[in-house]
């Protein structure tokens, strides 16, 4: 068993029925944790500083002209050294930027290795310039939050999962829940602000998993349809970022951005349909 599975999997086995721990722990998905880099650690990407774009790339817009704002860069090269469930470029750097109006409209750009690169001041005061943060990065274990579609495939359904799982007593006394001790146990490990490349975005943030988000955006019925569930199959989580005070990114309480992408079109390094999702009380 991989080392990041192994304490998640040591308490999923002491708190539940063994049929069902085994269930849970084949469903952990290994992600790759940002957070700020300290002297000596390995850098693989930033939140904030100056967008660094290609040569002859205009600096990233909304349809009107409205300019975004620069959110983080990831350096894919650096990122392979770390175990996660999806497939990146194994080279290069990709660039994420944000408008600050409500609909957030967003790109994500990949930028080959060897492409001509020039830092790049905004354009206007409309896009925000967030104070720089170097990240370093671990492999941690997620799992699916309550409602995710895969506890479908490994339950039956989505209600046999909460029987089974969430909503297991594991103190009867106290009344406590397998969820509430998993939440217990998740933020007694916590270490800064859960940012993340790929596994299960962050269950206690988001209401529904960007797999579900996306699967509903793109007109795939609803949780239960068979369509649903083999469209939701396709999304996986490409970035989260918490609000971060040390690069001066806050966007609300306890709010969060969400890229997700579509499996080929990850394969296939297209950025260009990502699904974005935000949750939080946004300024």
């Amino acid at each position: 068993m991989p080392d990041w599975k192994s304490d998640v999997a040591e308490f999923a086995r002491q708190e539940l029925p063994a049929e069902t721990a085994e269930r849970l722990i084949g469903m952990l998905r290994p992600a790759i944790r940002l957070s700020a880099a300290e002297d000596g650690e390995v850098v693989v990407g930033r939140l904030g500083g100056v967008a660094r774009l290609p040569s002859a790339m205009a600096w990233p817009s909304c349809a009107d002209g409205w300019p975004l704002s620069f959110v983080a860069e990831l350096d894919c090269g650096a990122l392979t050294r770390y175990e996660t469930d999806i497939v990146l470029p194994d080279t290069g750097t990709l660039l994420f930027f944000l408008s600050t109006r409500p609909e957030h409209e967003t790109q994500v750009i990949y930028v080959p290795s060897g492409t001509v690169v020039a830092e790049r001041p905004v354009p206007d005061d409309r896009a925000n310039v967030h104070a720089e943060q170097a990240l370093a990065a671990a492999t941690e274990p997620t799992w699916p939050g309550r409602d995710h579609p895969a506890l479908a495939d490994a339950f039956g359904s989505i209600d046999e999962a909460h029987e089974a799982v969430w909503d297991h007593v594991v103190d009867e006394e106290a009344g406590e829940s397998f969820e509430m001790e998993l939440e217990d146990f998740k933020a007694a490990g916590a270490s800064g602000p859960p940012h993340q490349v790929g596994g299960y975005s962050d269950c206690s943030a988001f209401q529904d998993s960007i797999e579900a988000v996306a699967a509903r955006a793109a007109g795939a019925g609803l949780p239960g349809d068979p369509a649903f569930h083999e469209e939701a199959r396709q999304w996986v989580t490409l970035l989260q970022v918490a609000g971060a005070g040390a690069a001066e990114m806050t966007w609300g309480d306890y709010a969060y951005l969400l890229w997700g992408v579509r499996k080929d079109h990850l394969a296939a390094r297209d950025f260009s349909k990502v699904h974005f999702d935000a949750r939080g009380r946004w300024h």
